[in-house]
């Protein structure tokens, strides 16, 4: 093991996950983290208007925990919270 790669490197090397770098500038490369940001747009940023930086604090925690209790087709219906729990099963 190369102990200067990152812990996130580590672990894809441990469940043979290739993980690669996508380009700079190059957003199509990533579907995926796109998908995922045009569903923030969709269904947090552009329906709230908030007055305070603690307002926002806030809304954005419910929202990530919102978020991460829905399922998902790139997880097989799995929800993220679900994923996250048979990633660490299986690295248990």
């Amino acid at each position: 093991m190369n102990p200067r790669l990152h812990p996130l490197d580590l672990l894809c090397q441990k469940l043979n996950i290739i993980h690669y770098l996508i380009d700079p500038g190059k957003p199509a490369q990533n579907g995926k983290v796109e998908r995922s940001h045009r569903t923030d747009q969709e269904m947090f940023c552009s329906k709230r208007k908030f007055k305070t930086i603690s307002e926002l604090k806030k809304a954005l925690r419910i929202w990530n925990q919102e978020y991460n209790n829905l399922e998902h087709c790139s997880l097989d219906g799995l929800t993220p919270n679900e994923a996250l729990i048979k990633v660490q099963n299986v690295c248990a």
